[in-house]
């Protein structure tokens, strides 16, 4: 089986798919027209009711598409610093200030030493002051963007603290990938079958804990606890297994020819109309 994804009318002027993000698929597909693809990795999920195919976040739609993958965090800088703050305990940003994230964050994050670099309860000074405390994270010095130093700057942390916009199943956004892939441990509020996408005994599922107090003294004696904190970490000797390899394999990286094999499964633009 061959597989062209591509924008171009012109590469391909008789496409057996084609793919709808931000509108809405054709009422009606006639015989011999592409097959109608739509995606949707937004919490509600909703399904447009025009497609033949659906992409979605959740392994129960036609085609999964996890936030797993390094196309989300294209173009950072990866350098990753070896030194821990042992003094600020947790890395927070976040500029998107919903009302109930914020109300969570603040009661957690009052009990701990953190820094908050976003707009959202910024506690470092104002807005972009990551290169200011970190200049070594700097990807491009003519254009710094907070994107391009998220990485770098989280690994200066033993904790990243990742809140989820919508608390539902196998909603596991990049907030969390983030986290994992800069060397910190995560903190995480959000999907409650978070465990099906992460490496084993690799994060701290906050919402386990029966307070924010309870929570921020077992973040404390972890911190001051270098074997059990490193055993956080142990799965990173191991590589990509288990179920966080299975959630990188059906990220957006793989997305391209996996839905080209639901789509050849299915006929392409030789698909029986319904």
């Amino acid at each position: 089986m061959s597989c062209l994804w591509t924008k171009s009318p012109v590469l391909a002027d008789k496409p057996d798919a084609l793919l709808f993000e931000t509108a809405t698929p054709p009422l009606q597909r006639h015989s011999g027209d592409p097959l109608r693809v739509y995606m949707d990795l937004e919490a509600g999920r909703r399904r447009s009711g025009r497609e033949d195919l659906f992409i979605s976040y959740h392994a129960k739609d036609d085609v999964q598409s996890t936030y797993a993958g390094a196309l989300f965090h294209n173009g950072r800088n990866y350098h990753i610093s070896s030194y821990k703050n042992n003094e600020t305990l947790v890395y927070w940003s976040s500029s998107r200030c919903l009302s109930q994230r914020n109300q969570l964050a603040k009661s957690f994050l009052r009990l701990l030493p953190h820094h908050s670099f976003g707009k959202c309860l910024n506690n470092v000074g104002g807005l972009d002051m990551a290169l200011s405390f970190y200049p070594e994270c700097t990807n491009d010095a003519n254009t710094p963007k907070w994107w391009d130093h998220l990485h770098c700057a989280m690994s200066q942390y033993k904790f990243v603290l990742a809140i989820e916009n919508t608390v539902t199943e196998s909603y596991v956004t990049e907030k969390l990938f983030y986290a994992l892939d800069s060397g910190a441990v995560p903190i995480y509020f959000g999907a409650p079958n978070v465990l099906d996408f992460v490496p084993p005994h690799s994060i701290i599922d906050g919402t386990k804990f029966r307070s924010m107090e309870e929570l921020a003294s077992y973040v404390k004696a972890l911190a001051n606890d270098p074997v059990a904190y490193a055993e956080y970490h142990a799965w990173r000797r191991c590589g990509v297994l288990g179920n966080y390899a299975k959630a990188r394999a059906t990220s957006l990286d793989t997305l391209p020819c996996r839905l080209c094999e639901a789509v050849s499964k299915k006929g392409g633009r030789n698909a029986r109309t319904e």
